[in-house]
């Protein structure tokens, strides 16, 4: 069975650690230092580094970690250039396989133009970088509304019950926007709120969410067209 770990990197960047039978592979690593030391720790050996857009607080340690043996580095073809010592460019529709486990490559361009999501069907988890984060969605640094709108609603059609494991710690603060955006604060945001509060207060991550979660919370994914999308994503820019 496939384990999922949670590391922290610079400010509020999360990075993903998969792992199964001794072996690993990391989604995401800003940087180095805190995924070789939980590497060691758990006496697993890093086979693969899985990226999902080519900012540097997303591969800062890309090319530290890839020194370290046969290590794979998976990008999309957009990345080709913009993401150090890449030895597999991978596209939607790609049949691959980790540790033995499907893997499903999904072109959610919006964020960046070559943003691309990791999903596995059989650990329920979806790894979307910076497209989705719970409560929010990327800015598009690249990419038009149009897009991220529909990359977005890709993500809508998984099943409810995927587990959305995102790029950043921005929860509390992306439910501050949406209450103050509505004026007043629903129950099940507040409900969301508090729990969110307490596992922050014990040293838990917000990540993951669920997309069903997210359905239910989340303006961004919630929208029923790109109008409605491209206005709260202006309103949150503006913020």
């Amino acid at each position: 069975m496939m384990q999922i770990f949670t590391l922290h990197a610079l400010k509020d960047n999360f990075v993903y650690v998969l792992a199964k039978n001794g072996e690993a592979a990391v989604i995401d690593p800003g940087e180095a230092a805190p995924v070789r030391k939980f590497l060691d720790h758990k006496r697993l050996k890093l086979k693969a580094i899985l990226c999902t857009h080519h900012h540097q607080d997303h591969i800062g340690g890309v090319e530290t970690l890839s020194r370290d043996g046969q290590i794979e580095v998976w990008a999309s073809k957009a990345d080709r250039e913009r993401v150090p010592a890449i030895t597999r460019i991978v596209e939607e529709g790609a049949a691959l396989q980790l540790f033995g486990e499907d893997i499903r490559i999904l072109e959610i361009p919006g964020h960046t133009l070559g943003q691309i999501a990791y999903y596995l069907p059989t650990a329920d988890a979806l790894f979307p970088g910076d497209t989705l984060f719970s409560g929010g969605c990327g800015r598009l640094f690249e990419g038009t509304p149009e897009q991220m709108f529909a990359s977005l609603q890709k993500i809508k059609r998984l099943p409810a019950s995927t587990r959305i494991y995102f790029g950043h710690e921005y929860t509390l603060r992306n439910l501050e926007f949406i209450k103050h955006e509505l004026g007043q604060v629903p129950e099940d945001i507040f409900e969301y709120e508090q729990a969110c509060k307490r596992k922050l207060h014990d040293g838990e991550p917000t990540s993951p969410t669920t997309l069903a979660q997210e359905i239910k919370i989340n303006p961004f994914i919630y929208s029923g067209d790109v109008s409605e999308f491209r206005k709260w994503r202006e309103a949150r820019d503006l913020w």
